[in-house]
C-alpha cells in the first residue's frame, strides 16, 4: 500500500514539477522579462544558466543565493531570512551551481511534504480527502514557491514532519523537526505550541496538572527546539547589537510594514481600502488577491476552529496555522500573504473535505486555482512582484 501511495506521490509531483518548468519555459513568449528586484542583472544573469532557469531564484532568491556564498555580514536586508535553509544548501553548492541545487532539494522536500500531508490526514479521514488535500496544495495560486529559491518546501516538510511524529508519540524526532522548522522560518515558532497542544490532545481538564508533571520531560525535550531562534538571536546580538534585527529590519523592505504591532482588522481595513482605491490593473490584481485569500483563509480556519470535531482536525494542526495566518497581519500590511498561507496546511483539509460534498463547486474552484497558479507563475519567472 505504501509503495503505491508513494508512486502515486511521485506520479503528480513530476506532473507539477514539469508544469511548472514548462510555464517558465513559456513565460517570455507570454510575457517581457521586467525584474522589479535589485541583482536580477548584477547576480541572477551571470549565473550561466537560461532565464526561463536562473528566474526561480527572482525576488527574494536572490537574497538566499546571497547567503549561501556568502553569509549573513556585507549585505543589508539579508538578516530578515532565517538560517538554515541558505547554510544547508550552501553545503553543496561548491559542487553544484546554487539554483540547480536549490530546486533539486525542494523537489525531494516537497516530495516529502506531500507524503508526510498524506499520512496525516490519511490517519483520521479517508484516502480520497488526503488525495484531494494533496492536489488542491500543488494547485494553490501560490504552490511554485515550493519549486523556487526560496525555504517554503524545507519548511513545510519540517512542519509537517513534526506533527507526524507527535502523532506517533516520537517527541524527539518531534523535537528535532521543530528545531529545523523554527530555523527556516519564523513561524516556526507556532509549531511549539501546537506540539504541546498534541502532547495533551486526550488529557481531560481535571487531569491537565497531574499530566503536566508527568510528563515535564517531554516539555523540556520540546523546548530544545527553541535552540536554532537563539543562536540566530545571539549572532544578530554580536554582529548587529540587536538580537531582533531578522524583525525590525522588515521595515526596509517596504510593502508598507511596520515594527509596531498592528492588529488584524485594521490590517484588514487598509487592505479593503487598497482595493477599493487602485485602478484596474495587474497590481490591483495582486493587491485582490492578497485581501481575498487573507480573508478567505482567516474564515476557514475560524470554521475549522468552530468545527474542527465534525471535521476531524487536531486542536494543534489548527494552532499552527492560526499562527502563521495571523502572524504577518500584525506588521500592517496583506503583502506576501498569498505565500505565508501556503504552508497552512489545515485550510487544504477543510477545503477538501467541502469540496466533496460539491462536485461541481469543485471543478470550477479547482479551475480557478489552476488558472491563478499559471498567471502568478509566469509573472514570477519575468520579474513581476505576486508576493
Amino acid at each position: 500500500m505504501d509503495k503505491l501511495i508513494i508512486k502515486k506521490i511521485i506520479g503528480l509531483l513530476i506532473f507539477w514539477r514539469l508544469g511548472l518548468f514548462g510555464l517558465s519555459w513559456l513565460a517570455p513568449s507570454l510575457l517581457m522579462y521586467q525584474p522589479s528586484f535589485p541583482y536580477a542583472y548584477d547576480l541572477l544573469a551571470q549565473l550561466g544558466l537560461p532565464q526561463w532557469l536562473y528566474s526561480w531564484a527572482n525576488f527574494d532568491g536572490v537574497h538566499y543565493l546571497t547567503i549561501m556564498r556568502h553569509g549573513y555580514i556585507g549585505t543589508g536586508l539579508i538578516q530578515a531570512f532565517f538560517p538554515f535553509f541558505p547554510l544547508f544548501v550552501g553545503l553543496f553548492t561548491p559542487a553544484i551551481p546554487e539554483v540547480i541545487m536549490t530546486l533539486i532539494l525542494n523537489l525531494f522536500t516537497t516530495g516529502l511534504s506531500l507524503y508526510f500531508l498524506f499520512l496525516l490526514v490519511a490517519r483520521h479521514h479517508a484516502s480520497s480527502v488526503a488525495w484531494l488535500s494533496l492536489c488542491l496544495l500543488l494547485i494553490f495560486p501560490t504552490s511554485f514557491y515550493l519549486g523556487a529559491v526560496y525555504s517554503e518546501a524545507f519548511f513545510l516538510c519540517f512542519v509537517l514532519g513534526a506533527l507526524l511524529a507527535a502523532d506517533k508519540q516520537r517527541w524527539l524526532l518531534a523535537t528535532l523537526a521543530a528545531a529545523l522548522a523554527i530555523s527556516t522560518r519564523l513561524v516556526g515558532i507556532f509549531i511549539l505550541p501546537a506540539l504541546v497542544v498534541q502532547l495533551f490532545a486526550d488529557v481531560p481538564l481535571r487531569q491537565l496538572p497531574s499530566s503536566i508533571k508527568k510528563n515535564i520531560h517531554i516539555l523540556l525535550l520540546l523546548s530544545l527546539s527553541l535552540f536554532g531562534l537563539f543562536a540566530f538571536m545571539s549572532f544578530l546580538q554580536f554582529e548587529f547589537s540587536d538580537p531582533l534585527y531578522f524583525f525590525h529590519v522588515q521595515s526596509e523592505f517596504g510593502s508598507g510594514r511596520q515594527e509596531s504591532l498592528i492588529l488584524l482588522p485594521q490590517t484588514l481595513w487598509r487592505g479593503i481600502k487598497i482595493v477599493a482605491t487602485v485602478p484596474l490593473s495587474r497590481i490591483w490584481l495582486t493587491y485582490a488577491q492578497e485581501l481575498l485569500f487573507t480573508l478567505v483563509s482567516a474564515v476557514t480556519l475560524v470554521i475549522g476552529v468552530w468545527q474542527r470535531r465534525s471535521l476531524k482536525l487536531p486542536l494543534s494542526w489548527l494552532v499552527f496555522a492560526l499562527g502563521v495566518v495571523l502572524l504577518p497581519t500584525l506588521t500592517g500590511t496583506l503583502s506576501s500573504m498569498p505565500r505565508y498561507i501556503l504552508v497552512a496546511f489545515p485550510l487544504y483539509i477543510i477545503w477538501a473535505q467541502f469540496l466533496q460534498k460539491y462536485k461541481v463547486t469543485r471543478g470550477i474552484l479547482m479551475v480557478l486555482s489552476l488558472s491563478l497558479l499559471i498567471y502568478n507563475t509566469v509573472l514570477f519567472i519575468q520579474g513581476y512582484w505576486v508576493a
